[in-house]
């Protein structure tokens, strides 16, 4: 019987977010008023720096997508794939591979998981539920943040010993 569960990890909007917005949005009203400036008064000077609130104004959203970041756990037939979600609209995958692949999986304070290791968190920043490691080939420790669901499939395609 084919086994497929779907998990979103949501977050919410840090400080960091609110105030990249803040920043976007005041460049471009500066950025509107310097050209209304430029256009009125005929000078240069407003103009181009009507141009560089333009690029700030894009840059600070730029940084602002980045910031707010959900992840989606995709589980199929034995297969975890997860995907990161800038700002509810870009969606890149981070991972996808058979449970099977990886070295271990448990509780991030069963696991102790060496300095060589490439960490890849899969969780947001204020995430409450228990968090737990998989050590994958290629000496990646990837952090997740399963429900009990995702947990139990996860479990019964696992044919390493839990640590």
């Amino acid at each position: 019987m084919d086994k497929f569960y779907e998990q979103l990890i949501t977050t919410s909007k840090s400080v960091g977010y609110k105030f990249l917005n803040f920043l976007m949005y005041c460049s471009f009203v500066f950025a509107a008023i310097y050209f209304l400036f430029a256009a009125f008064i005929f000078s240069m000077l407003y103009f181009v720096a009507a141009v560089i609130l333009l690029i700030l104004g894009f840059t600070f959203r730029i940084f602002r997508n980045r910031q707010y970041k959900e992840y989606e756990y995709i589980f199929t037939n034995g297969n975890l794939q997860i995907d990161i979600i800038y700002n509810k609209s870009k969606r890149r995958t981070l991972i996808d591979e058979d449970i099977k692949n990886f070295d271990a999986f448990g509780k991030v304070d069963e696991i102790k998981v060496s300095d060589d290791y490439k960490k890849i968190f899969c969780i947001p920043y204020d995430c409450k539920s228990d968090i737990y490691v998989f050590l994958a080939s290629g000496k990646r420790a990837i952090y997740i943040a399963p429900d009990e669901e995702m947990l139990r499939l996860i479990n019964m395609y696992n044919i390493r010993r839990r640590w």
